[in-house]
């Protein structure tokens, strides 16, 4: 009897031991955009800056996925979200704040005062992760947090920053956009976004009304296309479209929240 006892715990601990392979399928996605985050750098040494874009643009998109992935197979753990946080500031912290750095503020004359402008926008990607973290695991439910942001997120805040680049691929001639200064500017403004408490929309919690899901559909079609063959135009026009949607997103959220009192 204490034998058969003794087998049947052995194989439930085997069987505890055991993890479906889908489990590990978010996690995979995290470490497959870190490695394409880590390589952008890679690319920004060879001066390859349409590679090293083309990569965080693609981080950003895989960090949208793994998250619903693993709500998908039931596979979230404190593990993955760690993991997902500490690939997101090496992503959108630190990679593109050096891209930008190789691509035009090593040119300031000043010494020190372009990689003073890396720090801050690493600094505020990472302060806005870390309040992220804490926001997450906060018991008190705040209806708001399903809806709205607090901040600009951080693969937004990557895409946002690397604009510059993006552009200069198609508009050359602007000398505005190749302006060390300028850029030192504008990225410590996205630095600041990210790291505020600006309310922007959570896009993932817009509904679509089931009549227009074939007109949603075939718009997303026709962005594929138009991202396909003119990516450096698409990226800055959504990226511009989005900038203008922050003043809207303020004045949604203050109004609901002075309509819920």
């Amino acid at each position: 009897m204490n034998n058969h006892k003794q087998q049947k715990k052995e194989d439930n601990g085997l069987i505890n031991n055991v993890l479906p392979i889908s489990k590990l399928f978010p996690s995979i996605i995290t470490l497959l955009a870190l490695c394409f985050g880590l390589t952008s750098i890679r690319y920004g040494f060879d001066q390859k800056w349409e590679h090293s874009v083309a990569l965080i643009v693609i981080a950003a998109l895989l960090d949208g996925m793994d998250g619903r992935i693993a709500r998908y197979f039931n596979a979230t753990s404190d593990f993955g979200a760690n993991l997902d946080s500490l690939a997101d500031f090496i992503n959108f912290g630190v990679a593109p704040a050096i891209i930008l750095y190789m691509w035009i503020l090593n040119y300031i004359p000043i010494k020190g005062v372009g990689w003073g402008f890396v720090l801050i926008f690493s600094v505020c990607c990472s302060i806005r992760l870390a309040r992220f973290n804490v926001s997450i695991q906060d018991k008190h439910h705040n209806k708001f947090k399903d809806i709205f942001f607090e901040g600009i997120n951080a693969p937004v805040g990557a895409v946002l920053a690397i604009n510059p680049i993006a552009l200069s691929f198609e508009f050359d001639n602007i000398e505005i956009i190749k302006n060390y200064w300028f850029i030192g500017f504008y990225i410590t403004l996205m630095a600041f976004a990210m790291a505020s408490r600006i309310p922007t929309f959570s896009i993932k919690k817009i509904s679509i009304h089931k009549k227009n899901v074939a007109l949603i559909l075939a718009l997303f079609g026709l962005f594929i296309a138009a991202l396909i063959i003119k990516p450096w135009i698409v990226i800055p026009f959504l990226s511009f479209i989005y900038i203008l949607s922050i003043p809207v997103s303020i004045a949604t959220y203050y109004k609901c929240k002075n309509t819920s009192f």
